[in-house]
């Protein structure tokens, strides 16, 4: 895993004329009779516009729902949810909106505040005891305020590694990493202030903070085919499973989330039907028909501007701003109307969530590729809703798809692969099979099988490719190969992995 500043997560033929109502995961085959909504004339042929957008970006699939005056007045899906299978992709088919879930994590404390069960001011340390960062100043004064707006710059890569990726995250593990952070002290966007978020619900509520969101808010806004657990959303049969492009095609991502990596941070399934059932209550004041999850006034402190962070990596040529962070959303502007908006990427999906509260309209997407799909899609309906005389922007979108997966041929036709246990290493290779464990960083599983040396570490699986004699390039299909070698003792034995992790030689003792 290299070092960076921080892991970052970005960011049917015929036309849809009808709303699904959700069905409840304790059975998805039944159906219901759909409500109708009234297509506005901006929106009347949208479909054949997603197939050229789903075509150009190389996208497998594609949903949108579209909210406007409290009502869904456009949804629709088109590619397949499961390349493999020839599946179609359905408005009520469950897609992982990973970043997305901060949106709703930030709604539970808000609501725990309401109670009066947690402060918003009041330090974390109150709540997480074992809350410790190497700055101590920092870690007596640091609120649930500073979290939610992502104010001080809390980041930890170590933590979002094995919380995100590996799933090898544990208490003792996830406290001794942050022992060594020093916050940033200004706006910084980070998955850590919503992990710690995460740990804060289950120590105020004594439940798991998946539970909590499904009780406080998913079930009190029918949202019932949305889920914290990976289990529940791979485990349905109408998902959509993450995919990779392969050729002139798809294939289904190598990596893909399972219950130990769906934190706090990033750990939702959900439909772009249940998803405009929170963009309605969010544009309603709190209030979803006759259900009302939070008073008017936490919604309004929710999409004000809290932590100014500029506009930094925004293309000029895009019509948007990002000012920083609200409390759980970004705030911006979108051809200078407020704009409140949160998005979502992981290996093999994208989605973004957003509104325009002056015009009381928003619009969720949810794709089963990763890319910039679901934002493109997103400022083009705003576009013909608000009558823009506006740039296509789907040219300049699919020529950097263009040049990405060019770069993508031509590196994989350069490479030349040489399995590590074919000519770089020096023993028999199922002399290297084994466990090798690392007290902070987790354990790595090592295996011979079809002729080559493979791997696990938690949730990931590992490719060894030979780099010299006994050395190797370990990589776990993130785009990001690390680099290590095994050591050999004076005895010929394998006793351990050195692997270089955030630009330091960490030693996996074989066990």
């Amino acid at each position: 895993m290299k070092k960076r500043t921080s892991i970052r997560v970005i960011l049917p033929v015929a036309l849809f004329t009808c709303v699904v109502i959700p069905i409840s995961r304790a059975d998805n085959s039944s159906t219901q009779k759909a409500a109708k909504i009234d297509v506005p004339k901006e929106l009347a042929n949208y479909h054949d516009r997603l197939l050229e957008i789903q075509k150009d970006l190389r996208v497998s699939g594609i949903a949108v729902s579209v909210v406007k005056d409290n009502k869904v007045i456009y949804v629709d899906a088109v590619g397949e949810r499961d390349p493999e299978k020839n599946l179609p992709v359905t408005p009520d088919s469950i897609f992982y909106i990973a970043s997305i879930t901060k949106t709703f994590v930030g709604t539970a404390i808000i609501s725990l505040i309401n109670e009066g069960k947690i402060e918003l001011d009041a330090p974390v340390k109150r709540y997480l005891p074992r809350f410790e960062l190497a700055d101590a100043k920092a870690t007596e004064s640091i609120t649930i305020r500073d979290l939610l707006t992502h104010s001080k710059g809390i980041d930890s890569d170590p933590v979002v590694w094995l919380d995100a990726y590996t799933g090898e995250i544990t208490e003792d593990r996830y406290y001794r990493w942050l022992r060594e952070v020093t916050p940033k002290g200004s706006h910084q966007y980070t998955n850590v202030h919503y992990t710690l978020l995460g740990r804060v619900i289950e120590s105020v509520t004594g439940q798991p903070w998946k539970d909590f969101l499904d009780e406080r808010l998913f079930q009190p806004l029918g949202m019932t085919r949305t889920t914290c657990y990976a289990s529940e959303m791979y485990g349905d049969a109408n998902a959509g499973i993450p995919t990779i492009r392969a050729g002139d095609g798809f294939e289904a991502a190598k990596i893909r989330k399972n219950d130990s990596v769906m934190h706090a941070a990033g750990g939702m399934g959900t439909t772009v039907n249940d998803l405009a059932r929170w963009i309605r209550m969010n544009l309603n004041g709190g209030k979803i028909d006759d259900t009302t999850i939070l008073p008017k006034k936490w919604i309004d402190e929710m999409h004000k501007l809290h932590a100014s962070g500029g506009r930094s990596r925004i293309p000029s040529w895009v019509p948007r701003t990002r000012e920083g962070n609200g409390i759980a959303w970004m705030v911006g502007t979108y051809r200078d109307n407020v704009f409140i908006e949160h998005g979502g990427g992981y290996v093999g999906t994208a989605a973004s969530v957003s509104f325009l509260p002056e015009k009381n309209m928003g619009i969720a997407v949810v794709s089963n590729s990763d890319g910039a799909c679901a934002q493109l899609v997103t400022m083009d309906i705003y576009d013909r809703l608000l009558g823009a005389d506006a740039e296509d922007l789907l040219p300049r979108y699919k020529g950097f798809i263009d040049q990405r997966l060019a770069r993508t041929q031509s590196q994989t036709k350069q490479r030349k692969p040489n399995p590590a246990e074919t000519d770089g290493l020096s023993l028999p290779a199922k002399s290297y099979v084994g466990r090798y464990e690392h007290k902070d960083w987790g354990t790595i599983q090592i295996r011979y099988a079809d002729g080559k040396l493979v791997g696990n570490q938690g949730n990931l699986t590992l490719d060894f490719e030979s780099t010299g004699m006994d050395s190797f390039r370990m990589s776990y299909g993130t785009g990001e190969p690390d680099n290590g070698r095994f050591d050999i003792d004076e005895g010929r034995r394998v006793t351990a992995a050195i692997i270089t992790l955030n630009e330091e030689p960490v030693r996996f003792e074989r066990k």
